[in-house]
């Protein structure tokens, strides 16, 4: 079955992207401070095999894909050269196609340079001037002498993102050894958090990057039910109430696990970081103040976790549990139906509506035991 879900490296790859516009503003202000004709700062981002470009994100706020007729890095000679010798590039006789689509009218490429770490490379820090000056020689060279310190903190910053997607992965991971129903819920609620972003996408303003960023760190909502004992956790039938009380801790447990680990690695500023406190911390709250185990209400629930929520709610009423069959698709839309306004948002349960097809792709692909989308 063909499904419209992305793979996990394209949501990873997202996220990242969306992560160097911040990183680039820095970088670009610091230039200025000095050489004030530098009017902007980008990187082109490779792939996996260093054979294409992928995106191009700068210190504008842009994140684009680099166009495929221009994305071959043979095809651009000047980066290509870059990467080959490890060293900046700064005569552009004939401007590379994939910098002059870049660049716009507005900007000239002036600087290319490798952005690398170790073994690892990950693509191109462009240093661009304003076309209508000519930058002195020594102005140049001052670029070239600190630039590469540029391109490594820049490194640094890339392979830190690469460092918390490993983490995520991990703790998914470990979540599906330990307690496989959990595992695979996980799996299921990032591709119906995909779907139920992309249709919020245009009426709440929801980019790319945060779509990815929610689909990295939403399906962790869990992640405080490791400290659940296994009688608890594992238990086949319905729970008594005093075990339910004791089930319910696993939120207050995810939410100092992830305030432990923001405080002890000094993540405050980390992207991603504020989505996955929100959805671990809020997913049981409800709109009206009854959820658990904060009773917050209204709009002090963020739409990360009211997305994660709805979702959640779905996926619990259309799965099998030894003591329950599962609903079929049309009574669970109709269940979020009566709970929207009170319990879930209403445009979050509207949006399951409008994209039942696709809803209903994932649903029989998880339900069929096909391969999951996870790369």
């Amino acid at each position: 079955m063909t499904t419209y879900v992305r793979t996990d490296p394209q949501i990873a790859d997202t996220f990242l992207a969306g992560t160097l516009p911040a990183r680039l503003k820095d970088l670009h202000q610091q230039i200025a401070n000095v050489l004030p004709d530098i009017v902007r700062v980008g990187v082109f981002l490779v792939d996996a095999d260093q054979a294409r470009l992928t995106t191009w994100a700068d210190s504008e706020d842009r994140v684009l894909p680099c166009p495929s007729g221009l994305a071959s890095l043979p095809g651009n000679p000047a980066l290509s050269r870059c990467g080959a010798s490890g060293s900046a590039q700064t005569t552009f006789i004939r401007i590379d196609p994939a910098l002059e689509w870049a660049a716009g009218e507005r900007t000239c490429p002036l600087i290319a340079m490798p952005v690398s770490r170790g073994r690892s490379f990950y693509g191109f820090l462009v240093i661009e001037s304003d076309p209508a000056v000519a930058l002195p020689a020594h102005d140049i060279r001052e670029l070239l002498a600190w630039g590469p310190l540029a391109a490594s903190l820049l490194a640094q910053s890339i392979e830190s993102v690469h460092t918390l997607i490993g983490t995520t992965r991990f703790a998914l991971d470990f979540t599906l050894t330990r307690d496989r129903e959990t595992g695979e819920h996980q799996l299921r609620l990032r591709d119906y958090i995909l779907a139920l972003a992309t249709e919020l996408s245009a009426a709440h303003g929801l980019g790319e990057e945060f779509i990815a960023e929610l689909a990295l760190f939403g399906p962790l909502h869990d992640i405080g039910k490791v400290g659940i004992p296994d009688a608890i956790l594992l238990k086949p039938g319905r729970f008594e109430a005093h075990e339910w009380e004791l089930m319910k801790e696993h939120v207050t447990l995810g939410h100092s696990m992830v305030e432990r680990l923001i405080q002890d690695f000094r993540l405050h500023d980390t992207p991603g970081m504020q989505t996955l406190h929100d959805v671990v911390a809020w997913h049981h709250e409800c709109l009206d103040g009854s959820g658990y185990p904060y009773g917050i209400h209204g709009d002090a629930i963020p739409m990360s976790a009211r997305i994660v929520s709805t979702a959640d709610v779905f996926d619990a009423l259309t799965c099998q549990r030894p003591y329950k069959r599962p609903w079929s698709l049309d009574d669970a839309l109709t269940q979020l139906q009566t709970l929207a306004g009170d319990k879930l948002d209403r445009d979050c349960v509207d949006a399951m509506f409008h994209a039942r097809k696709r809803i209903e792709a994932i649903w029989q692909q998880h339900a069929t035991g096909a391969p999951p989308t996870a790369g």
